[in-house]
């Protein structure tokens, strides 16, 4: 979802790619094909019920797709292993990568466009999956359909953890899917336990409790730990700070931050809809009550101990802090373990750097009656299939959906460029198994029990939420957080503009 893995290569469209690509012309290739948008070719042979598998996996051969992705290890490991699937399928996959926001804009003007030029598509959940949901084809036929190639594992939701397949795959509708999980970005917490145990006394006498992150530790321990390391480091002590927060130009891993930590508090959500499937007609927002104008204001108390580049900090900005040994601890999504990990630019490396859930909610705080929970969201990527093309392209690009979303690959990406699997059955691989505990050659498997066991479980875990105008909502959200953090406004200012604008954007006035 976020992580960018080393050497990764940037592809971005310019003019003389686009023509180099095809373009949009409708130009023959040879005896069978049709060039359909961005360099997309179909060739088809037909094939039967009763065909072998080989057949169902070549019926394609000599096609061209093109798939439009976020820079994720997955991405990159195909593309690095696309030569595996060419030769299996006969199909040609050029692979499209970039920055969510420009990946987000490419697909959205081609999904409403009407064009089919990135037949493939990367579905982040809320961010492309939520706005553009009608705009993809329903998979549903294709699974079983005996004239195909099928995952022997199959695509219902025991296949995948609990949720994924809803997260990047069902948006407001329960019997259509749309998208496939492909990758996925789960948060918790990682800290620096060398730190925390040299400290440990001193904080102690300060705050009474020992130095230490467990599943139980709250966000007010957070606030207190963040506190002790900013007055330590400030008074000279060889320190770094105690945490920063999400609070860079990408909108939407503000909103996440802030949504993890309402969400603690009492299992606060900002509208009262189906946090799965989401909603085309949220009505009124929860902003604006008692909980999140006082949570809103414990959120303000943390910024004001966090690092001084707080407001700077976007997520791959906050893991390089971390990395660097600027802070003593951060709430990250579990795909950037990986880089932590690297000894040859990580300063957390080498067993320093400890991985538990996110942070729980504190019972003190709670003013709705819910519950305290260890609230953690995520961003679940799908592969889904824009629904302007033509039947044969969608059935060529689902030959390469199931393909991407295999245990294999799953398998290969984790113990290579370190991504984090969808598939249930990679984590039963006794080497997998092995690898969740150090030493390790999968380094991101050391998040596996923070997240898996606990994270992505009831009551800990929240999806959306989901609708229409997700990124709009991103963005006023925290646009009005960050003047709130900078004292532009206070939190009840902060919380009354962010209620009035969502309900003026939903028409919910």
């Amino acid at each position: 979802m976020f992580s960018i893995p080393k050497n990764a290569v940037y592809q971005r469209i310019n003019r003389r790619k686009f023509l180099e690509l095809g373009g949009g012309a409708a130009t023959a290739l040879g005896a069978g094909g049709l060039t359909l948008g961005l360099g997309s070719t179909i060739t088809r042979s037909k094939v039967q019920a009763a065909s072998t598998d080989d057949a169902k996996w070549k019926q394609y051969a000599g096609s061209k797709l093109v798939f439009m992705s976020e820079n994720t290890p997955p991405s990159f490991a195909i593309r690095d292993n696309i030569k595996a699937f060419t030769d299996k399928t006969g199909i040609e996959v050029t692979i499209l990568t970039d920055d969510l926001p420009v990946v987000q804009q490419k697909i959205g003007i081609d999904l409403r466009g009407g064009k089919a030029d990135y037949v493939l598509n990367y579905v982040q959940d809320k961010p492309i999956g939520a706005p553009f949901a009608d705009y993809f084809a329903d998979l549903t036929p294709m699974f079983g359909d005996e004239t195909l190639p099928q995952d022997p594992e199959g695509y219902g939701d025991e296949a995948w953890f609990p949720n994924f397949l809803s997260a990047c795959g069902r948006f407001y509708d329960k019997g259509r899917i749309v998208a496939l999980p492909y990758d996925a970005a789960v948060a918790c917490t990682f800290y620096r336990q060398d730190l925390f145990e040299a400290n440990s006394k001193d904080f102690e006498a300060e705050f009474g409790y020992r130095l230490e992150f467990n599943n139980d530790s709250t966000w007010q321990n957070v606030i207190d730990m963040a506190t002790f390391f900013k007055k330590a480091k400030e008074s000279g002590k060889d320190v770094p700070y105690g945490y920063a927060q999400h609070q860079g130009s990408f909108a939407w891993t503000t909103q996440l931050d802030v949504q993890r930590f309402l969400f603690a508090n009492g299992r606060w959500m900002d509208w009262n809809i189906d946090d799965v499937y989401g909603s085309k007609d949220p009505g009124k927002t929860n902003w604006g009550d008692e909980q999140s104008i006082f949570t809103l204001g414990k959120f303000k108390e943390l910024a004001d101990v966090c690092h001084p580049d707080n407001l700077a900090n976007g997520t791959l900005e906050l893991n390089t802090v971390y990395q660097s040994g600027n802070i003593a601890m951060q709430t990250q999504y579990h795909e950037f373990a990986a880089s932590i990990e690297d000894a040859s630019k990580s300063r957390a490396a080498g067993g320093k750097t400890a991985y538990a859930p996110c942070p729980k909610g504190d019972p003190k705080w709670i003013k709705n009656g819910g519950q305290a929970v260890n609230g953690t969201n995520c961003g679940i990527g799908g592969i889904g299939i824009n629904g302007n093309a033509s039947d044969d392209l969608k059935r060529a690009a689902y030959i390469f959906a199931i393909w991407s979303v295999s245990k294999d690959n799953q398998y290969n990406v984790l113990k290579g460029l370190g991504g984090t699997p969808t598939r249930k059955s990679v984590l039963e691989l006794e080497d997998v198994k092995k690898a969740e505990h150090r030493p390790t050659n999968m380094p991101n498997a050391l998040t596996f029990d923070a997240v898996y066991n606990v994270g992505i479980k009831d009551p800990n875990f929240v999806l959306g939420p989901k609708i229409p105008n997700a990124n709009e909502y991103h963005s006023i959200l925290a646009g009005e957080v960050q003047k709130c953090l900078s004292n532009e406004q206070t939190p009840e200012e902060a919380v009354k503009s962010i209620q009035t604008q969502l309900d003026e954007l939903n028409n919910a006035g």
